[in-house]
């Protein structure tokens, strides 16, 4: 069966970082693990079976949303954090616009993070009571991707192991002290970024895309194009054949900076964490 693809800007690997890899310029940090100056903070709390209070406050003037910094996720299962931002991005500050995860209602949690430029260093700590030692794994999935002009897809590397992407990050609480770990790595992107379509004549300039031919492929026929490499010769030796791509690469680049608007998922396991403090501080 013939199978249409619409592709628009198309974006290939995702994320493939080290658990707690220290990043060049991470700032000095306090005893207490996170650095001084200004910040966003976003509270990851966890709530026994059929917690219920999952409405958003509104102002009783305007009757608009009051978005808060908490996310509540189970205290012992799994839930999935949407966070999304990118280049237009135009929320002034951390606005967690969905507080709970699907384990509590019918849809995932949602923070939108302000636009950033040089992106942001972030930390990690686990606070709350110590019981059968509590721990949080956080799992980082790049989704989709969306320009003003078209849609994007999503394209992971695939290697004989399959995706190659984090294996996450475990925030534990411990005894006595316990500091922040820099988390930083989860949104350090690296892959290429290609459109269909000769950028600059939708008047993009930077960055400077190059003309490439590429062998793409759905592996497991989800709907989600993954690279399996480029053509010798013209030819693919596996995947279809996709010539004529503009694309440009990225080395360790601010994940919500490859384009216009970007969907990046959390799978958060939590074993008995009461609460997790991550906090964004601007580069």
């Amino acid at each position: 069966m013939q199978r249409t693809v619409r592709v628009g800007l198309i974006v290939v690997t995702i994320l493939a970082v080290s658990t707690f890899q220290l990043l060049a310029g991470e700032p000095p940090t306090n005893p207490n693990g996170f650095p001084s100056g200004p910040h966003y903070n976003l509270n990851i709390i966890g709530k026994k079976a059929g917690f219920s209070g999952c409405t958003v406050e509104t102002d009783p003037i305007t009757g608009q949303p009051v978005y808060g910094n908490v996310v509540f996720v189970p205290e012992y299962g799994e839930g999935d954090i949407w966070l999304k931002s990118g280049k237009k991005a135009t929320v002034l500050t951390l606005q967690v616009t969905d507080p709970c995860v699907s384990a509590f209602d019918s849809d995932a949690a949602e923070v939108m993070l302000p636009s950033n430029s040089n992106g942001y260093w972030v930390y990690a700590r686990a606070l709350g009571k110590l019981t059968d030692n509590p721990w949080m794994k956080i799992t980082p999935e790049l989704i989709t991707v969306s320009s003003e002009y078209e849609t994007l897809l999503y394209l992971g590397y695939v290697t004989s192991n399959g995706f190659v992407k984090s294996d996450g990050t475990v925030v534990t609480r411990t005894k006595g002290k316990h500091p922040a770990i820099p988390i930083s790595d989860l949104f350090e992107w690296q892959g290429y970024v290609c459109y269909t379509v000769d950028p600059t004549t939708i008047g993009l300039t930077d960055p400077p895309y190059t003309l490439m031919d590429m062998c793409l492929k759905d592996t497991n026929w989800d709907g989600i194009l993954e690279i399996v490499g480029q053509p010798v010769d013209g030819i693919c030796a596996d995947g279809d054949l996709y010539p004529n791509l503009y694309c440009h690469y990225y080395d360790s680049t601010w994940v919500f900076n490859i384009a216009d608007f970007v969907d990046y998922l959390w799978d958060i396991d939590n074993n008995g964490s009461k609460l997790v403090q991550i906090r964004f501080y601007p580069r």
